[in-house]
Parts: C-alpha cells; sequence; structure tokens
C-alpha cells in the first residue's frame, strides 16, 4: 500500500511539473520512469522503461494543448506492473514495454476529461474577476489542478495495488519465451518512430548532410555520445557565425514612468507564472486564467479604484497561450511595464502580437531541438545502466531554463515597447538555426547508437583450404557490416519516416506496426537487439 501510494503521489508531481514550474521536467517518461524505479526498488528496471519510452517519444509534444499518449504515466505504471513479473531483468523490461505502451495510449483518453472540467472552472472565474474578488479567482486557478492529477493519480494507484497482489508475477509465468524475445526486440526498434517524428518536423531536405556527418562519427570514428554534442555545438557556430550579420535596429527610447511597482510585486507576479502559469489550462481561454493570476498583484497595486482593478482581472482573463518557458515570462514582463505605464491596450496588443510567433518558436527551441538532444543524450546512458543519464537530464533542464526564464522577465519590464523591436531583428532566428544544426548532428550519431537491431541469420558457403572443400557458416549481419555499419537501424529509422511522412500514418499506428514487426521477427528468432554470445 506504501509503494501505491508514494507511486500516485509521483504521479502527482510528474503532472505538477509539466503544468508549473519545469523543474525537472518529470514528465518526461526518463525521469518518471527513473524514479518510479527507486520507489519500487527495481531503479536499473524503471531507468530502462523510462528510457526506451523516452526514445519513443521524441518529437510528440502537447502543441496548443493537443492530446498525445501518456508516456509520464505509462512509465510508471509500467515499471510498477513489471517489477512483479517473473524473470530476470530483460524479460522485466519487457514485460513492462508492452504494458507502458498500450497504457499510455489508452490512458490519454482521459486526458481531454481533466481538460473539459477545468473549462467548465474557467467560467466560475470570470465571476471572480468581475467582482474583484482575487482570493476566489486564486482558489479557481489551483483548483484546476485537481482534474489534471486525477486522471493520472487513480490508474497510477490501481495499477500499483494490482502489482502488489502478486496476480502480474502469475500471468507473466505464462507469457511464453517467444512473446517475451520479440518484446525486447521491439523496445529496441521503438525508437526509431521518436527519431524519425522528429525528423519529420525539421528541415531534413536542408540539413541531411548535418545528419550524415553525425552518423559517420559515430559509426565509424567511433566518437562517444558527449563528443558527438560537443561535434555539433562546434558546427552550430561555425555555420550560425557565417551568415550574414544581423542589422541593429535603433528603438526608440523608453517614455518616462513613474515607478510605482515595488519589488516585491515584481518578484509576486514572477514567482506566481513560474510555479503556476498551466494549472488551470483549459480549452477555451487555455492560460488566460494562468495569466490573470500572475498579473493580479500588480493589478491591485496599479488600480486603488475597486472598478478598474476589476477591468484589469478581467482584461488579462482572455484567452493567451504561448510557449511557457521561452516566451511567457517575456510576455508577462512586457505586460506588467505597459500597464505601470498606463498603457493597457498597449499591454493587450502586445500579448496578441507576441503569443502566436513567441509559441511557435518557444516550442521550436525547447522541445523540438534542445529537450530532444538532451534527453536523448540521458535516455542513450540510461540504457547503457548508467544512472548519469536521468541526472544529466535533469540538471540541463533544471538551471538553464529557470535562468532563461526570469532573464526574460526582467529584460522585458526594463525595454516595455522597445521589445518588440529587438526581436524584429532576427536574434532568435539565429539562435533557432543553431539550434536546428546541433539537433541534426547529434541525432545522425544517436540514431544507430539508440536503435539496436542486428539479424542472427546465417548461410553456408564452400571453400577450398589446402585442396579440401570446407563448409563456413557466415553470419548474414558480417556482411551488412562490411557494406555499412548499422545499416539494420538506419532502415528501420527511415522506414519508420517514410510511413510517417510518405504514407502520412498518425504516430501511434507506426507505433504498433513496429511493435507488430518487432514481435513477430523476435519470436521467429530472426532478429535480436544484439548478436547472440558465442
Amino acid at each position: 500500500m506504501l509503494v501505491a501510494l508514494a507511486l500516485t503521489l509521483w504521479a502527482v508531481i510528474c503532472t505538477y511539473d509539466v503544468l508549473g514550474p519545469f523543474l525537472i521536467f518529470a514528465g518526461r517518461p526518463l525521469v518518471a520512469g527513473s524514479v518510479a524505479g527507486l520507489i519500487t526498488g527495481d531503479p536499473l528496471l524503471g531507468m530502462a522503461i523510462g528510457a526506451t519510452l523516452e526514445l519513443v517519444a521524441l518529437g510528440v509534444y502537447q502543441y496548443g494543448g493537443a492530446t498525445i499518449p501518456d508516456y509520464q504515466t505509462g512509465a510508471i505504471v509500467g515499471t510498477a506492473l513489471a517489477g512483479s513479473a517473473a524473470g530476470p531483468l530483460s524479460a522485466q523490461v519487457a514485460v513492462g514495454i508492452a504494458v507502458a505502451l498500450p497504457a499510455a495510449v489508452l490512458l490519454a483518453a482521459l486526458d481531454p476529461v481533466g481538460k473539459m472540467i477545468t473549462t467548465g472552472l474557467v467560467h466560475r472565474a470570470d465571476h471572480y474577476a468581475a467582482s474583484g474578488d482575487a482570493r476566489g479567482l486564486a482558489r479557481i486557478h489551483w483548483l484546476g489542478l485537481v482534474p489534471w492529477c486525477g486522471v493520472r493519480a487513480v490508474p497510477t494507484f490501481l495499477a500499483a495495488l494490482t502489482a502488489s497482489s502478486g496476480v502480474v508475477e502469475d500471468l507473466t509465468r505464462g507469457i511464453p519465451a517467444g512473446f517475451v524475445n520479440g518484446m525486447t526486440l521491439a523496445g529496441s526498434l521503438l525508437p526509431a518512430v521518436g527519431f524519425a517524428l522528429l525528423l519529420s518536423m525539421m528541415q531534413l531536405s536542408r540539413y541531411w548532410y548535418l545528419l550524415l556527418i553525425g552518423f559517420v562519427a559515430f559509426a565509424y570514428v567511433d566518437v562517444p555520445v558527449l563528443g558527438i554534442a560537443l561535434l555539433g555545438v562546434a558546427i552550430a557556430f561555425l555555420v550560425v557565425g557565417r551568415s550574414e550579420p544581423v542589422p541593429v535596429v535603433a528603438a526608440e527610447e523608453p517614455s518616462e514612468v513613474d515607478r510605482v511597482l515595488t519589488e516585491q510585486d515584481l518578484k509576486k507576479a514572477y514567482r506566481r507564472y513560474f510555479w503556476s502559469s498551466q494549472v488551470s489550462w483549459n480549452y477555451e481561454r487555455m492560460q488566460g486564467l494562468g495569466f490573470a493570476y500572475a498579473m493580479e498583484p500588480v493589478l491591485r497595486r496599479l488600480y486603488p479604484d475597486a472598478h478598474e482593478y476589476a477591468q484589469g482581472l478581467q482584461r488579462h482573463m482572455q484567452f493567451f497561450n504561448t510557449s511557457v518557458l521561452v516566451g511567457g515570462p517575456l510576455i508577462l514582463g512586457s505586460a506588467i511595464a505597459m500597464e505601470e505605464a498606463r498603457s493597457p491596450q498597449s499591454a493587450e496588443s502586445t500579448k496578441v502580437a507576441l503569443m502566436g510567433p513567441l509559441a511557435g518558436i518557444g516550442d521550436t527551441l525547447v522541445f523540438a531541438l534542445y529537450n530532444s538532444i538532451i534527453f536523448t543524450i540521458g535516455a542513450s546512458l540510461a540504457l547503457q545502466g548508467n544512472w548519469l543519464g536521468p541526472v544529466f537530464a535533469m540538471v540541463m533542464v533544471l538551471v538553464p531554463y529557470a535562468l532563461v526564464r526570469r532573464w526574460q522577465f526582467r529584460l522585458a519590464y526594463r525595454e516595455g515597447k522597445r521589445l518588440v523591436a529587438r526581436f524584429a531583428v532576427g536574434t532568435l532566428d539565429r539562435l533557432s538555426r543553431g539550434a536546428t544544426v546541433l539537433g541534426f548532428v547529434v541525432l545522425g550519431g544517436f540514431i544507430p547508437l539508440s536503435v539496436k537491431v542486428v539479424t542472427t541469420l546465417t548461410y553456408r558457403q564452400t571453400t577450398t583450404v589446402n585442396g579440401e572443400p570446407v563448409t563456413q557458416t557466415v553470419p548474414i549481419q558480417d556482411r551488412l557490416d562490411d557494406l555499412l555499419p548499422h545499416l539494420l537501424p538506419v532502415l528501420v529509422t527511415a522506414a519508420a519516416y517514410l510511413l510517417l511522412v510518405k504514407a502520412r500514418l498518425k504516430p501511434v499506428v507506426v507505433i504498433g506496426v513496429v511493435v507488430v514487426v518487432g514481435v513477430a521477427l523476435g519470436w521467429f528468432g530472426w532478429f535480436a537487439p544484439a548478436a547472440p554470445k558465442s
């Protein structure tokens, strides 16, 4: 019971982390599964399941609130149930993946339920905003966290209780060895789907040669994980540095404004946004209520008149949605500066003008590029049984994102209206191109590193030795390696890419195809994650 409660609490923490602070990205499968493994007493199992799902989930993000497979809860549930399965670690990992993948897809059906409940709550918040009731608005805002967590905590608790009952161990003893071998192979193939999905969103036709550089570095020069990342950084600086310099645009001088807000007011607004920007996310206003909640201390100071204060709350309760990490703090600081300058219309127009472009830029930089690189490195280390993998990923998102958000907020508050002009000069575009270059180089090396498959098939050939005919058994994999090292991982990734881009299949369908093919080939023993030991 205690383990079930601990896993449920962890599921709640994971959900909250992706709705507000984004401290360690606890909602990522690598982090969720690794900590779940610690809770259940099977750290290597949780790390292996989380790392596998992490590579599957590359390129799958909730852009605009889209519903995606719940890999976070899938990693926790898979770890909980696999820990009580019979057999060695490899068999338990196979069982965990077999449970986690369908669980992630099925639990995604509960995601809209939580969002619809918060949509109903936002109308009650409208009433509190109109009456200037800050406590009521705050109460509704934080209440929105309950349905988000509930749809993930309840399945986790039930799965953990099932694991502790011994039912899973009894069931897994009857699973055929062929199926376990097949699921093991499928788990090693699934990262190809994540890589393919990521490539489908990037400019592959423009930067394909960078993918080749990363592949050659790993396959032929045997450059380690960190070396590939550093190579990518060097090439990114080279490519971006050789581009045309960005012209400097003269910004308008700031108008003289009497400072009304205190340092404490600014800190309070920033803390509110940092810790709870999306806890009340809903289909109708998305981040609107969270933005109003962050603005409330500022509005209270700037508008002593109750009617103007209520109008300010209602003004910022409107639809708002952008990247929380690169964009949101910047827009918040700018809106505060303009409200202090008694220019509420400018604050509102700036929100509308910036939230769309910054959403695209921020999500691309954060999720599609930087996070994909960091969590690919972390997952690759984790699959080798190295605890540095999840720790590295957590640290590399905790520190930079905390610093970048605070810097954005302070910059925007100082610059006010001049902010739009500064972003018009192309600074973010250069940053985005540099991150894209880095991403392609890293992916080129990590595809053969993470997608593991070899063929166990052989053929016989007869040769003459000292005048005597000798029959030799030749592994086909040796001939493939002579042709091109890591050919099969490249082909699997290319096939997944074609299914996504050319056949236009949904990622969930492609995952299903890879699992079925992997189970079949692994069951018959024709392919395996690694060559059998002689």
